[in-house]
């Protein structure tokens, strides 16, 4: 168990020094190899714990792990996830009473509904922290469009941080739901903000046909989705994704893009952002690029960069 121990709490020693525990009780405590833990990330809720597993380990490993978190955390909660490549996800309660229905994570003083009950998601991207206040710094006055919104936790960022006004678009209602109560949870009127239950391609075609602008856009898409009328996938289509945002986007206004597709690395991801010239006709430069935060650090070996691309253009 001494392995265990010092991995687990080497992580908590960088993560306790570098973030306001304040103000945020969300965040990663072991990223895989990152944090020399193969194929294992330990995501921090409060005294809830996540523990998931990209590969099959042994129980007593397993033990080994919990043992660690219960010496160097005091978790009410551990909660473990087993997600193998083409299986289903389990999910379970390993220590405490039984798995929390419903968690209220505070992020940098902002409050989002957390569940861990959901497949591969809690509700909250952490490793986006940084990049939300990113997002709120450059909001204020600002009309945002959030297309593929998931909770809306850029829109609520961005509504804290003084926007006129969001337009979230998400095909799931579930998400829709989930994004109105996270702003009601930081006392932000829903009735000032629109919630669209659609696909995005087809609300950029009305916004289009409308000639609907806004200040800010925020395309922040999966990897693969379907929706009614369109295949998209992230490693082919993100040039005309952007291309027709920036059709969207008020002069001096922000486009942010972000994927975390780990295969497209930033060399690739660039050379493919030169096609977005061939669906747009407006000239734009790139003003901003960044990544995940501190507490998902890689070990530039088994991931040799940075998975997550966030970049912002203005037009």
């Amino acid at each position: 168990m001494l392995p265990y121990n010092s991995i687990i709490h080497k992580a908590w020693s960088l993560r306790r020094k570098y973030i306001n525990h304040t103000t945020t009780n969300a965040y990663r405590l072991v990223n895989s190899y990152g944090d020399t833990l193969p194929e294992v990330t330990i995501d921090i809720y409060g005294k809830n714990i996540l523990v998931q597993y990209f590969q099959p380990y042994e129980e007593r490993a397993k033990n080994g792990i919990y043992h660690a978190l219960k010496e160097t955390t005091t978790p009410e909660n551990i909660t473990a996830k087993i997600r193998l490549k083409g299986e289903d996800i389990k999910t379970y309660s390993v220590y405490g009473t039984e798995i929390p229905k419903d968690f209220l994570a505070l992020e940098n003083g902002i409050k989002f509904d957390i569940s861990f009950h959901e497949g591969g998601g809690t509700g909250l991207f952490l490793d986006q922290r940084d990049n939300r206040r990113k997002v709120q710094s450059l909001a204020k006055g600002k009309e945002v469009l959030n297309c593929f919104c998931y909770t809306s936790s850029f829109s609520v960022y961005a509504s804290l941080g003084g926007a006129a006004r969001t337009v979230n678009v998400d095909l799931s209602r579930k998400a829709i739901e989930w994004s109105k109560k996270n702003f009601i949870l930081n006392q932000i009127d829903v009735n000032n903000h629109e919630f669209i239950m659609g696909d995005v391609w087809d609300w950029i075609r009305r916004f289009q046909k409308k000639g609907r602008t806004f200040d800010m856009i925020i395309i922040d898409p999966p990897s693969f989705s379907t929706g009614k009328t369109t295949i998209f996938a992230v490693e082919k289509d993100f040039p005309k994704l952007i291309g027709q945002g920036l059709g969207l986007l008020r002069e001096d206004g922000i486009l942010v893009f972000s994927t975390n597709i780990a295969k497209m690395n930033f060399s690739k991801f660039f050379q493919l952002f030169q096609k977005v010239k061939n669906f747009t006709s407006k000239s734009y430069k790139l003003v901003g690029v960044s990544s995940q935060g501190l507490d998902f650090p890689i070990d530039g070996i088994h991931l040799p960069e940075p998975y997550l691309k966030f970049v912002m253009l203005t037009c």
